[in-house]
């Protein structure tokens, strides 16, 4: 227990000096990707030193040690906070990925069809580094490697058989495949338009929750209380979960007037659209204004919230919002 907490502890230091002013879900996962691709990467180096002077491979030898330079400078601007972090992590995504495009393409050259394996695990490798950065929304990065894939895959094809090429080829496929199932479940337009949230429920389903909740049921004769029909703990359980649902939603109305209580009803429609991740032009058709008008009110909320030109507004209300619903659940 006492090594979990330390782990713990050692977790959440590194996210502070990471990510100062915010980590969110997505920032905590780049943390996790960026300490454990660094302790492979410390693994793999000594081992391809040992690989490459067993096979008297010079040159190999050469990469390396310009890779582990590269790496080990990479290491120092990261941690000491030179770039941001978000930029960071997709400088070491990058170099990975060159180093593996590189591996591959020496395998080829002094091993030719021979050493198909380690090609095609490279590759391997590419594909998950790619869905990794789409996962973690470094779009900029992942499409890189998907264009930068496309000519590492026709040159490893080239050199392969083509008996080997019918079975391996559909892990190619699926890998870009994969690619691309990431990137329309990041995709907001794709997974959160036209949903049927619990404010945007049909009439049945209202009707189903207040029986269930046993509120004022009109047709009893249609209808039988459902709670009724659950066991004792099944009914608390119910109930509990309904009693902190609603302390969840309360704490987060308070926590969001507290953030813009200076903040007009349209601003505060405003901010609460930015929230969701909506472009200039989806709010200024939603609300019916011009981008102008758009531009102007946000100038404003910037003012009363003090904050710089340079914020990104969508982070600073995450931020605030939470700074002040954990102020408020302390």
């Amino acid at each position: 227990m006492k090594a979990k907490n330390k782990l713990w502890d050692w977790r959440l230091r590194l996210e502070h000096h990471l990510c100062p002013d915010y980590c969110g879900v997505v920032d905590r996962r780049r943390v996790i990707a960026f300490v454990l691709l660094t302790l492979i990467e410390i693994l793999i180096i000594p081992y391809h030193f040992l690989l490459f002077y067993i096979m008297k491979a010079w040159v190999g030898m050469l990469y390396n040690v310009v890779h582990t330079l590269a790496l080990a400078l990479l290491m120092y601007v990261v941690l000491k906070r030179k770039v941001v972090f978000k930029t960071g992590i997709s400088l070491l995504y990058i170099l990975v990925f060159v180093k593996l495009a590189i591996d591959s393409m020496l395998c080829l050259h002094y091993q030719g069809d021979r050493d198909n394996l380690s090609v095609m695990s490279n590759i391997f490798i590419m594909f998950i580094l790619a869905i990794t950065a789409q996962s973690q929304q470094l779009n900029r990065t992942a499409f890189g490697f998907t264009i930068a894939l496309l000519p590492v895959v026709a040159v490893a094809i080239s050199h392969t058989q083509i008996s080997v090429l019918f079975f391996s080829i559909k892990a190619v496929l699926v890998g870009f495949l994969m690619i691309l199932y990431v990137w329309l479940y990041n995709w907001e337009p794709v997974m959160f338009k036209e949903l049927r949230q619990p404010k945007q429920m049909r009439e049945e389903e209202k009707k189903a929750l207040h029986m269930l909740a046993d509120l004022k049921d009109e047709e009893k004769d249609m209808a039988v209380n459902l709670l009724s029909r659950l066991r004792p703990e099944q009914q608390q359980n119910i109930l509990e979960r309904a009693a902190e649902q609603l302390k969840t939603s309360e704490l987060s109305k308070k926590a969001w007037d507290l953030v813009c209580a200076d903040l007009t009803n349209s601003e505060r429609v405003i901010c609460q659209m930015v929230l969701e991740g909506k472009m200039l032009k989806e709010i200024c058709i939603e609300l019916n204004k011009s981008e102008s008008n758009i531009t102007s009110q946000r100038s404003h909320i910037r003012k009363k919230l003090n904050m710089d030109r340079k914020d990104d507004l969508r982070r600073e209300l995450e931020k605030r919002f939470y700074e002040a619903r954990n102020s408020l659940d302390a």
